[in-house]
């Protein structure tokens, strides 16, 4: 079974880049929630940040 790393998958490499409102240090990234949003994480402080890829789903309608 091959070991998964994250530094592997060439999708994180393409992701936007994000420095730590607070230190300034860039944070490391990883994709979630079935790879529809990028999650940062500061390894300094453990500031989060998610932000969504592509547009948001529209409402669903009861």
């Amino acid at each position: 079974m091959p070991a998964m790393t994250s530094t592997s998958d060439p999708a994180i490499d393409s992701l936007p880049d994000r420095l730590c409102t607070w230190c300034k240090v860039p944070m490391k990234k990883r994709l979630v929630g079935g790879r529809q949003f990028i999650h940062y994480t500061c390894p300094k402080c453990i500031f989060q940040h998610t932000t969504r890829l592509g547009p948001k789903p529209a409402p669903a309608k009861h």
